[in-house]
């Protein structure tokens, strides 16, 4: 029975059924063939025609980010090329406390694996040696001799807390640990070589995130006028040429890729950051640092002293070379720091120092012809409700006369002369005063190179503060109010002949050493004859000579100018219910000294403003003593480092006999140097406690701070040798 079925279902070999086998493979050979074929026309019909959806694409394909590439922003020049504001950069040194960690904990785990497979194969079992354990000894062991380094190079921390720093974000698993901000690219060399960090960043642990940051060489000098850029505002040169300082961005298309890091878009358009221009300024840094040293000379040391400003201009071209602005806060005998530029935003009444206009006008108009004509003196009166000059009693008391020149009221400041001198010859037409007074620019904001220049406020005939005594106080220095840039935009005017040269603190746009845009000197307006300026510069000089300038007399360089002692205005506040605009209750005022003038005096080079503002307090300020005596040391120590002044050496002469020098070191103020070698400099004040830097070659010629300044212990001496 078995038999049977099994020859019955085999499968014989005939030719039917190999007939039937052929079919079946030759049917599925052409089924395929049609399938490739169909296969081929759609893959052909898809390569010539078929367009994928966008959408589809994003799907796939890692959607691509702008990256914007920022410029590097251009320098700040001083006038010699030295950079007053740079964009460097610089890193933050971040550690990963963790790296190799995992890989030491492995290194254990793999041996006690090990050791536990011999146990259960029951083989002998060594002894561990725990490589991990001891690895991870050393890495610690590097990390306290890596701590010991870091206290050296940022002292700011101990070894043990730089120690525990890493050891605690090692414990905690703590990846980006702070190490220290900023750093130069110099210090960041040095700590690469350290223990540890030398052993790179995935076995050392060192991060280094790198950024611009704009950097001033000279710290604090010049500030304000420097100025800055941030989300409160625009300050200073960075502010107003921040157009030219800042470039221009560029951008580019990156895109993600599987290990989570960007690269180029190469489908993609790139356009590269232009870096900004560079900016140079009139600055002159030594004079900058002369009038800073100077300044706080005088008024660091009196709380009482609101703020201090000085100025520096270039007569022949209104170049400024310096310009200081140091001020304290609310609380008298706070820091003394570059907080606004008042030089440019103090609108007040300048007191004396406006002497000078009325006097130009009356001599310019032909009215005063001589400085040796005479007024009577009246006691000091003028009639029409003007106070009493009590320096005419004084000089009635003291001389027995009853005249006095035009040249001696200027000298003493005498308000009588110059109420008495405008009301007599224009007081029938009092516009013709204050026409001068607005072709001086006193009257007007005029275009200059930074924001927030203040605008004047002058009392002139049917304005509302017009009065029946206003053209007198205007003409002694009440009764119009101006900015410290207009007092000796006008003085360098006399200083030039006449010609009002417009104040300009950039000089040119570069890029690359290649000047782009080219800035320069531009007249103003002509404001007097040069017999006029002549005439007034001997009153001026005169004041100096015999007047309330007198401590100017002893100056390396003759210097003319006027003093002026102006009353503030009070605040409501600060006046407390007083009718007195200028005193509270308590008799208390704020006062401003000034001195404006120029040097030397014969061929003025500079024109110079020194003024000091003190707090609501009954101390009175005048323009003679503090501010005097900065411009004296600005002077001499300009003097000192400025060429112009050097004798011509002849073609022929005798070599002297050298003998040994030796330096008067009296402790406070800085010794004169002028002759020694340079060795015997350096051996004399470095044995004083001095720093020193110097120039050239030969003997000291010149130095600053110049011999007799005061200096502290371990400041800097700069020489020039020739």
């Amino acid at each position: 029975m078995s038999t049977k079925k099994k020859q019955q279902t085999e499968i014989r070999d005939t030719f039917e059924n190999r007939d039937r086998i052929h079919l079946v493979m030759v049917g599925l050979t052409m089924l395929f063939v049609i399938l490739s074929v169909g296969i081929l026309i759609c893959i052909g019909r898809i390569q010539a025609t078929y367009t994928v959806d966008p959408k589809v694409i994003n799907l796939f394909r890692p959607r691509p980010d702008r990256y914007v590439e920022e410029p590097k922003r251009g320098r700040i020049l001083a006038e010699d090329g030295r950079p007053l504001a740079i964009s460097t950069p610089l890193y933050d040194i971040y550690m990963d406390c963790t790296v190799r960690k995992a890989e030491f904990e492995e290194i254990d785990r793999k041996e006690a694996r090990r050791l536990q497979k011999l146990a259960e194969e029951g083989k002998e079992v060594p002894a561990a040696t725990h490589k991990g354990a001891q690895a991870e000894q050393d890495w610690q062991a590097k990390a306290q001799a890596l701590s010991r380094e870091l206290e050296r190079l940022f002292p700011a921390k101990t070894a043990a807390q730089y120690y525990k720093d890493i050891i605690d974000g090692r414990a905690n698993g703590k990846k980006h640990v702070l190490i220290r901000k900023n750093v130069s690219h110099a210090t960041l060399n040095v700590l690469k070589t350290l223990p540890l960090y030398a052993e790179g960043s995935y076995k050392g642990g060192l991060i280094a995130e790198e950024h611009d940051e704009r950097i001033y060489p000279y710290d604090t000098l010049a500030r304000r006028v420097i100025g800055y850029v941030r989300e409160q505002g625009r300050i200073g040169i960075e502010g107003t040429f921040d157009y030219e300082l800042h470039g221009k961005e560029g951008h580019e298309w990156r895109r993600v890729t599987d290990d989570r890091k960007y690269i180029r878009d190469f489908d993609s358009t790139i356009v590269r950051a232009v870096d900004g221009n560079d900016v140079r300024t009139t600055l002159n840094i030594d004079f900058q640092d002369i009038a800073d040293r100077a300044l706080r000379a005088q008024i660091a040391d009196d709380p009482q002293i609101r703020a201090g400003i000085a100025v520096v201009m270039e007569a022949s071209t209104g170049a400024i070379r310096a310009m200081v602005n140091l001020s304290r806060d609310t609380i008298p005998g706070s820091k003394l720091w570059e907080r606004d530029n008042l030089v440019l935003k103090e609108v007040g009444e300048q007191g004396s120092v406006m002497k000078t206009v009325t006097l130009l006008s009356l001599v310019e108009d032909g009215y005063v012809k001589s400085l040796e004509e005479t007024i009577p003196t009246n006691h000091g009166v003028v009639a029409g409700g003007y106070n009493q000059d009590t320096h005419i009693l004084d000089y009635e008391r003291t001389t027995g006369r009853s005249e006095i020149t035009v040249k001696h009221g200027f000298e003493i400041s005498s308000n009588y002369v110059f109420t008495y001198l405008p009301e007599k010859f224009y007081g029938a037409n009092p516009q013709e005063f204050f026409d001068h007074i607005y072709a001086y620019r006193l009257g007007e904001k005029f275009d200059f190179d930074l924001d927030g220049l203040g605008t004047p406020v002058v009392n002139r005939p049917g304005s509302p503060g017009w009065s029946r005594t206003t053209l007198g106080t205007t003409a002694y220095g009440y009764g119009m109010s101006v900015t410290p840039l207009h007092v000796v935009t006008f003085y360098n005017a006399i200083a030039n002949k006449g010609r009002m040269m417009k104040p300009y603190l950039v000089e040119s746009i570069e890029k690359d050493g290649k000047v782009l845009k080219q800035y320069g000197p531009s007249v103003l307006n002509t404001i007097c004859t040069r017999a006029t300026a002549d005439t007034v510069t001997r009153a001026l000089r005169a004041v100096v000579d015999d007047g309330t300038a007198k401590r100017l007399k002893a100056a390396k360089l003759p210097v003319v100018g006027k003093t002026g002692t102006a009353q503030v205005v009070l605040t409501p506040k600060e006046r407390k219910g007083s009718a007195d605009p200028y005193h509270d209750p308590s008799g208390r005022k704020k006062n401003q000294g000034t001195f404006v003038g120029f040097f030397p005096a014969d061929n003025p080079k500079y024109t110079i403003l020194v003024t000091v503002y003190s707090y609501l307090s009954g101390m009175s300020f005048y323009g003679g003593t503090k501010p005097a005596a900065a411009v004296r040391e600005i002077v001499d120590n300009i003097y000192a480092i400025d060429d112009t002044w050097s004798k011509e050496t002849p073609s022929t002469g005798q070599v002297p006999v050298l003998q040994a020098k030796t330096a008067d070191m009296d402790g406070s103020k800085a010794p004169d140097l002028k002759g020694f070698s340079l060795m015997d400099a350096l051996y004399a004040l470095e044995n004083a406690g001095y720093k020193c830097t110097y120039e050239g070659s030969g003997h000291v010629t010149a130095q600053s701070p110049a011999a007799g300044a005061s200096l502290k212990k371990g400041e800097t001496i700069r020489l020039t040798l020739k």
